[in-house]
């Protein structure tokens, strides 16, 4: 990295570039990541110099020394300027953890986040026992939450449903690494627009649930980058929600559930939505915050 580079500090400009190892990109990230605000400048860097190098963070420790080549450090240069401009490291990287696996994620589908978990967490609960259920995911994304479910229950069969093709290729991709293709089919369609007579033992969604008015108050990483289409619900965040608390219990076979992932303040609201239908033990589950993050009911 030499005097071309701009943003390096003065003291490392110069420094021939076979001296450039693994063990001093990483000191020099963590530093230069901590001086632009980022909130975890060590673990962010060892995730960008893993990624640059095809290896896990583990193994950067066992090779300090390994030198890097002229071209990695040029790459390298990029993701890193990508990341202060503030996009997410998982679009950068193109990957993001959840539950037991690790998805591939660009900027056409929704980060997985660890609060979506519960509602992975629920789900398995609630179908532990159940002999062979189909389970439905609409707006899937990634398929993280779908993909997840039918890699702890083998029995289980799954259909990942999304408005968006794009979204679909992504978690096709997905289902292929993490070995569920054979029993995931994956539907084009908005919501539950595509099934007519069709009924599951369980629908699960994470919908659109940020409210309109709260957009601006969103982190610019999300705002920024994320698709918008994905996060916004409406005024107060419920249009997705009243419409899948509407439908699906037409397509719930008895004592099926729907689960749903809400907005942490929408408990009451959500509550309010269930009224009338024909549903049956309305409840709700926390995340590791304590904050109310999952719904599920029963068809009557």
């Amino acid at each position: 990295m030499g005097e071309k580079h701009k943003g390096i500090p003065h003291r490392l400009r110069g420094v021939e570039l076979e001296r450039w190892t693994v063990q001093r990109l990483l000191k020099w990230t963590e530093e230069y990541l901590r001086g632009k605000g980022l909130a975890s400048p060590r673990l962010e860097g060892e995730q960008l110099v893993a990624h640059l190098l095809g290896v896990n963070r583990l193994d950067l420790y066992l090779d300090p020394h390994r030198p890097l080549h002229p071209e990695e450090l040029a790459t390298f240069k990029g993701m890193v300027k990508r990341r202060i401009k503030g996009e997410p490291l998982q679009y950068i990287t193109g990957k993001q953890g959840f539950w037991k696996h690790e998805f591939v994620v660009n900027p056409r589908v929704l980060i997985p986040r660890r609060e979506s978990e519960v509602l992975v967490q629920v789900t398995l609960e609630t179908l532990r026992d159940w002999d062979a259920p189909l389970i439905l995911d609409v707006g899937t994304g990634s398929g993280c939450l779908i993909i997840s479910i039918l890699a702890d229950l083998p029995n289980a069969v799954g259909i990942a449903a999304d408005i968006s093709l794009d979204a679909l290729r992504i978690a096709k991709k997905n289902a292929a690494h993490i070995k569920v293709t054979d029993r995931l089919a994956l539907v084009q369609g908005d919501l539950l627009a595509p099934f007519k007579e069709e009924a599951f033992h369980a629908i699960i969604s994470n919908p659109p649930y940020v409210a309109e008015e709260e957009w601006n108050s969103l982190p610019k990483e999300v705002r920024g980058y994320e698709p918008s289409h994905a996060l916004k619900g409406g005024k107060g965040g419920l249009f997705y929600l009243n419409a899948l608390v509407s439908k699906a219990w037409r397509h719930l076979l008895p004592n099926g559930f729907l689960a749903l992932e809400i907005g942490w303040q929408q408990r009451h609201k959500v509550e309010d939505l269930f009224e009338g239908k024909p549903y049956t033990g309305v409840s709700f589950f926390p995340d590791l915050e304590g904050r109310d993050r999952v719904v599920l009911a029963r068809r009557r």
